[in-house]
């Protein structure tokens, strides 16, 4: 028997821990063995998801049509279809991840036009006649700056080139919330045809640097 003082009775009693909450797992239905981006845009992101009441498919759908009734190019009319894909990844930030998406399979100016639109959305630009979206005083409040990184890539974005592609992507963003549309693909499947380099993997099954993000969208409910 030991002679240490026994001083269990001081010692504070630890509960169990509480039960784990259960995962909330939705069941999806199956897309294709090899996915195609318009697979995914029909089959995972045509349902609202990351907190948004609006689905990224109608939206960047209506979006791609207005870009592409005005006549604009077709490498930013796919911009446009693809600008807040990266919503099916995470909200914030969502230019960037939705760059980092597409951006093995589309060309840099279609990249670089949907990482930077998320900056210009905040910056008028008289001269297009793009202003400041009313709705971003209730979002972010009357006094609201950008924070400095938004600031420093509108700089950037301001004075390159293809600045005028990124524009055009937040001329078309702010109106195209209605969600009554329905969902048609149909305009654009030429145009995903001849600028987006579909993996025959599938997307998702490939191997590039954002395969991953691409199996996020595909299942996004796994646990792990």
């Amino acid at each position: 028997m030991s002679s240490l003082p026994d001083d269990r009775r001081d010692r504070p009693v630890k509960s169990p821990p509480p039960p784990r909450p259960e995962i909330a797992v939705r069941t999806l239905a199956p897309l294709p063995p090899k996915p195609t981006l318009i697979d995914l845009l029909k089959g995972r992101l045509s349902i609202p998801g990351n907190g948004m009441k609006f689905a990224v498919a109608q939206h960047v759908c209506q979006s791609a049509l207005q870009a592409k009734r005005a006549g604009l190019d077709e490498e930013t009319v796919l911009a446009c279809l693809l600008h807040d894909i990266g919503i099916g990844v995470a909200r914030p930030d969502h230019g960037w991840w939705g760059a980092q998406l597409i951006e093995p399979y589309v060309s840099e100016k279609i990249s670089w036009a949907v990482r930077y639109h998320q900056a210009l959305r905040f910056y008028p630009d008289a001269s297009v006649g793009y202003e400041y979206p009313q709705m971003y005083h209730t979002l972010f409040g009357p006094d609201f700056k950008p924070p400095e990184y938004i600031e420093a890539a509108y700089r950037y974005a301001r004075n390159h080139p293809w600045y005028m592609s990124a524009r055009s992507v937040t001329m078309f963003d702010e109106y195209s919330f209605d969600t009554a549309a329905p969902l048609d693909l149909d305009p654009f499947v030429d145009i995903i045809g001849r600028h987006f380099r579909q993996p025959p993997e599938g997307l998702g099954n490939d191997s590039t640097a954002s395969s991953h993000m691409w199996r996020t969208i595909v299942d996004p409910f796994k646990p792990l």
